[in-house]
């Protein structure tokens, strides 16, 4: 294997695509993979998770899907050694995603991306251009990345991933399979739970936003993983529960996933963290207003102008955004 640097693939090269199976971060990966099939002619074989199957089975992006994470690794590297590739793009810095890439890359396939040596001792080094200085700078929420590195047009996370790839064209949107939803969509979806600690938004100010906005006529629904899986990769589960508790309609875990963005798409508004479900949204026309971190909000919102960005400013925890805020927000969108 050797690194990619842009160039030296045949006329329709077969690419292999790794991410992880959070469901924001295979959302970012779908402009990637268009850019692919777009700029180079590409077939494309994602390598992911269990967690975002039902999605990808049913995206017409990927010419096959296998699931690294949420099977045994023994198995999962049997499936990647059936697959011929020319091109092996990781998006993902962690062992297995490091391992696995090794393990996809023929003698002959190039790699692009966090990848194990040859021989499995060390990190393959990245290429000595502005590319790969930018795969080892830890600041990619830097607010003036795009000065460091002109190569990129702006620092949102999904272009970032198409330059890193020497793609050269213009930031697809995102692309997600939709199906309807077998229930009637509130008007206003609110998505509480969030993989850090540090993502979360009191409960007592969801209580209140829902409240409000009921008092205004609206429906809120509650989206998020069921309560079964919810504490095993998410925070927020006791949030939810008094959420639902609380007149907001439970929809966790009824929907498959393509049947999320059916309902996104069929609601007014999407209140919601920094997590998955904000991603989905924006994969549709819907308004949505988003809860960030300062900082993170320069690399994970998506450049859309469907997308309102509140964030606490700098230093301080997404906890203090003041209800009034999210809601003057929320308020504004529904009247236009």
């Amino acid at each position: 294997m050797k690194r990619y640097t842009g160039g030296g693939l045949p006329p329709r090269p077969r690419v292999g695509v790794v991410g992880n199976d959070a469901l924001g971060n295979f959302v970012v990966l779908t402009p990637l993979v268009q850019a692919l099939r777009t700029e180079l002619g590409a077939e494309v074989h994602g390598f992911g998770g269990t967690r975002v199957q039902d999605l990808a089975a049913a995206s017409d992006l990927f010419a096959s899907w296998t699931p690294l994470l949420g099977l045994p690794p023994r198995e999962a590297a049997a499936l990647a050694l059936q697959t011929p590739l020319d091109l092996v793009v990781n998006v993902e810095a962690s062992p297995w995603p490091k391992a696995f890439t090794a393990l996809l890359a023929g003698p002959e396939t190039q790699v692009c991306g966090p990848c194990l040596s040859v021989d499995g001792r060390e990190d393959l080094p990245m290429a000595d251009d502005d590319r790969g200085r930018l795969w080892l700078d830890p600041e990619w929420v830097a607010e003036d990345l795009t000065r460091q590195y002109p190569f990129l047009r702006s620092g949102f996370i999904g272009d970032l991933f198409l330059r890193l790839a020497y793609l050269e064209g213009p930031l697809p949107p995102y692309r997600l399979p939709s199906a309807p939803p077998p229930l009637a969509v509130p008007d206003v979806l609110v998505a509480t739970a969030a993989s850090l600690p540090e993502k979360l938004w009191p409960v007592e100010a969801w209580l209140s936003l829902a409240s409000t906005l009921r008092a205004d006529g609206l429906t809120v629904g509650l989206l998020g993983a069921a309560p079964a899986a919810q504490a095993r990769f998410w925070q927020g589960a006791e949030d939810e529960e008094r959420l639902s508790e609380g007149g907001v309609l439970d929809l966790r875990g009824r929907l498959t996933l393509p049947e999320v963005v059916g309902a996104i798409a069929r609601a007014r508004l999407v209140v919601s963290l920094d997590n998955g479900v904000l991603h989905l949204a924006a994969a549709t026309p819907t308004p949505t207003v988003g809860l960030f971190r300062h900082g993170i909000h320069r690399l994970w919102a998506p450049p859309i102008a469907s997308l309102t960005v509140l964030t606490p400013g700098e230093g301080r925890p997404v906890a203090s955004i003041p209800v009034h805020s999210v809601l003057d927000s929320a308020r504004s969108w529904l009247k236009s």
